[in-house]
This record gives C-alpha cells, structure tokens and sequence, in this order.
C-alpha cells in the first residue's frame, strides 16, 4: 500500500479529531490535511494531493519569539528526532487571512510501510483555552479561591501558587504538598469530615458533593476556616485517578457568623432585661410614690395629734422618697438621651477640691446609720482639670448612692489621687459593704443589670455611669471582695 493509499484510508478517522493534524513528506509536501486544519488554516478548496503538490510552508508560518521556527522543527525531524514538542508561546500566522493565533502541538514521525515515513504536526488552537484561563485567574486573584488536584499515584495536592503566599506556608517542589503534610496542618476536630469526604471519592462510586468547612494552620500559627470541594475526573481500572477541587477561604463569613450571633444574644439579653426593666418599673415607681402620699395624708390628718419627733420622722421619710423617685426618673431620662445620643457635655476648668467639698456638703445633708460615716480624702494640693463637672458629680454622686445602698457600717471614702507623673488622675469611690461577687463583676456596667433584684434602683445607674465617662474621655473599673467591700474608680486625662 502507498503513502497516498495509507493517508486516503485514514482519512474518515482523521477528520473526527478535535485537533488539526497535517500529515506531510521529508521534503514537506503536504500529503493530507483533516477538517479541523482545515477550517483553522481558513483552506477553503479541497485540493487534489494526486495531482497538485502544496508544501507546508505555503499554508502557515510557525511563530515563535518573532520568527519562523517552522524550517527548523522539520529539520529536527529529518535528523532522526521522533517527537517534538512546540515551545511556550508559540503562534501560526496562516498565510490564507495572515491571521495569528496561538497553539500547542507537536511534530511527530510516522513510519509507514515499504521503509518509507512521514511527518505528522498535529496542534490546537488555544485562543479560548487561554482567553478562559486569563478570565478564570482574574476573577481568582481578587477573591481566595484557590484551585487544587490530588495525584493518586504521587499521593501529592497541587495547589495554587497563591495558597501558599496567603497562608504563609511553604510549599514542596512544584507548589504541592504531600498528603501527611496537608493532613497535618488540618485542626484535628475537622481531620474526620475531611477523611469521609476523600473516602467517598476515593471509592468512585458516587459523588460527594457537599461543602466541608475546615481549620488549616497559618504560617503566623492561627487558624482559619476554609471550605473545599472536589470530584474526580477519569477512571483507570475502576478508580479515580485524579482529585480536582477548590478551596475557599471563609474565615471573614465565619467572623461575621460570630459577630451576628453575639450581637443577636446581646440583643436577645438586652430585651429581656428591657423587658423586666419596664415590669419591675411599676413597682419600683409605686413604692415611693405611696410612701409620699401615705405619709403626706398622714400628716395633713393628724398634723396636731402627732409629736413633733413623729412629724420629723414622717417628713424624713417623705424626702427620702421622693429623692428615690427622682433618681428614678433622672435615670429614665438619662437613658431616654443616651439612646438618642443627645446628652450634652460642656467642658471648662473645674476644681477637684471644690467640686469633692460640693458633694461631701450634699452627702452629709442626708440621713446616716450610726455605724457608716462618709469622708473626703483628699490631697494637700487642688487639682484643676478640664471637664463636664456637673456630669462628673452626676457620677460620683452615683456611686455614692450605689455605695451607702449596700454599706450598713465601716466608712465610704471618696476623693482623687494623682498617681506619678502620668497626665491623668484617678477618682475613686470605696466603701466597707457587701461587696460584688465575682461572677457579676462583668456585667455590673451592663443596662438594667442588678447584682440584687430585692434592692431598690433600675440597674441603670452603673451604666450611665460609665457612658458619661467614655464621653469625658476616661474609663470607669471595679474591684470588690465578697464582705470586704467595694472600690469603684474613674481615671480622667488632666
């Protein structure tokens, strides 16, 4: 059988081919050119190879870094190479439209019978395989996808250059990582989901198609949450013989989860204590208002049958009421401006002296256990600072009240220090009562939140107390001992 003979039989399996295939002769005379070539070199007449000879080199040029590599390719052909593949970034420029494309193909010998061969340049335009590429790793390089393979017969994960630079880890030759390695680096709460998921791909028998969220270690040595995927492409006796997936960092949706769920229970925690703030409100308002009524009937009825140590009492009683019940509604309204955010501050010169004088006189005004006395210790030398002062006394004043709430006997002291030569001084509030439990000490700031729900009060004070402060540019604490007693202290810039 001829070369002709040969070339004609084949011809109905060559034009099936996805690749352009060019078969031709040592003296490059084109013997047979399939379909595909055919419709990529724009050849529009079927020519007679019988009677017509075309060379190759009439139909296209080969182009690589600007020049024709065509000539030197066949060449390495002739003498006596079997296979060669074209390099990287190589083009044709058929001569037809003059029109360049990029391709990967290869020249390749074909012995035919009778001792005589030919030469097969078989290729593929790649212009959409790359313009995809190119589109694929755009889209990829703004996000933290990173694509992936896993060689069974390697037992290697190949991954994208840009997991190892984001996670910070280095990679094995080839940007891949070993199995052992990868598993290693994988927390181990999560190890098991990922085993089920590679074991179910492994067996080829059906497809695991779900998320799996897990932990890998950062470079830096934190964790972060990604979530992969994967299926296999190809079977070789059964089995898969590659894993191809994608990993997608999820660490910042994981963040945000946290952030919901925190704020959506704070949020749960806050209605509930609105909810018993606004219940326990009527009581709370009612007490003292009757105790005023009550006892203002009681003295406009028997003015004249009771001892003036009685009327005393009662007229006691009356005040201490109805400063309660005004404590009570300075309270409402302080939060009523807080959560509009119109609470006004004015900031000036303010004494510390004077303004610790101010409130020892008021203090003193009102009525004390014979076992408690209320002191202010304060420093030889004044102290002016920039500040609201009729915000800060609304404070301080509040955490005497907390205090002489909770202290039957001993001593409340209060005053301000200025501790070394930092520009700041520290106000302070201590007393020798119950003291707070540790378990409340983190949540003592928090709104309508009450150490003691028998005690009197809304569970606002603490917290207006340290949202007036965070305005004053300062930071509110609190240390206590159960049964020791209580130090609130309010740090102030100069």
């Amino acid at each position: 059988m001829s070369i002709v003979d040969d070339i004609s039989y084949a011809e109905s399996l060559l034009n099936i081919l996805p690749d352009g295939i060019i078969i031709l002769t040592f003296d490059e005379r084109v013997l047979q050119v399939n379909l595909q070539a055919k419709t990529g070199l724009h050849i529009n007449v079927t020519p007679d190879y019988s009677e017509r000879d075309i060379y190759i080199g009439e139909l296209f040029e080969l182009i690589h870094r600007d020049e024709n590599i065509l000539a030197s390719a066949l060449e390495a052909i002739r003498q006596d190479c079997d296979e060669l593949v074209l390099p990287v970034n190589t083009s044709i420029r058929e001569k037809s439209t003059n029109t360049i494309f990029p391709v990967k193909g290869r020249f390749c010998r074909l012995p035919l019978e009778e001792g005589e061969d030919a030469i097969v340049f078989y290729f593929r335009n790649v212009t959409s395989e790359l313009t995809q590429e190119y589109i694929l790793n755009s889209a990829l390089n703004r996000t933290r996808i990173y694509p992936w393979f896993f060689d069974l017969d390697r037992k290697l994960f190949s991954l994208d250059a840009r997991y190892f630079e984001y996670l910070g880890i280095e990679p094995e030759p080839g940007y891949t990582l070993s199995m052992e390695r990868y598993i290693s680096l994988i927390h181990p709460d999560d190890q098991q989901q990922l085993f089920d998921a590679f074991s179910v791909q492994f067996s080829g028998e059906t497809m695991y198609d779900k998320a799996v969220p897990f932990r890998i270690l950062r470079g830096d040595g934190k964790w972060e949450w990604f979530e992969g995927q994967s299926t296999y492409i190809g079977k070789l006796s059964g089995l898969p013989y590659r894993l191809v997936g994608i990993c997608m960092s999820i660490q910042e949706h994981k963040d945000i989860e946290e952030t919901l769920i925190a704020a959506r229970v704070k949020a749960e925690e806050g209605n509930r204590l609105k909810t018993a703030f606004l219940a326990n409100m009527s009581h709370e308002i009612r007490t003292p208002l009757n105790a005023i009524v009550g006892f203002s009937d009681v003295l406009s009825s028997t003015f004249q049958e009771l001892s003036s140590q009685e009327r005393e009492e009662f007229v006691s009683l009356i005040n201490v009421n109805s400063e309660h019940l005004l404590r009570l509604i300075n309270d409402i309204l302080d939060l009523s401006k807080i959560e509009s955010n119109t609470m006004e501050f004015v900031f000036a010169p303010c004494s510390l002296r004077d303004l610790m004088n101010e409130i020892l006189t008021e203090q003193n005004l009102k009525p004390l256990s014979g076992e408690l006395q209320v002191t202010a210790v304060l420093p030889e030398e004044d102290l002016c600072i920039v500040t609201d002062a009729s915000r800060l006394k609304q404070v301080i004043c509040n955490l005497l009240n907390n205090s002489r709430k909770f202290t039957k006997e001993g001593y409340i002291n209060f005053g301000y220090t200025c501790p070394g030569k930092e520009k700041q001084v520290e106000l302070f509030v201590e007393d020798t009562g119950e003291g707070i439990a540790s378990e409340h000490l983190d949540h003592i700031f928090e709104r309508f939140y009450k150490v003691n729900s028998f005690k009197q009060g809304t569970g606002l004070g603490l917290s207006i107390c340290q949202t007036i402060v965070e305005h004053l540019h300062g930071k509110i604490a609190v240390y206590s001992t159960m049964g020791r007693g209580t130090r609130f202290t309010v740090t102030l810039p100069l």
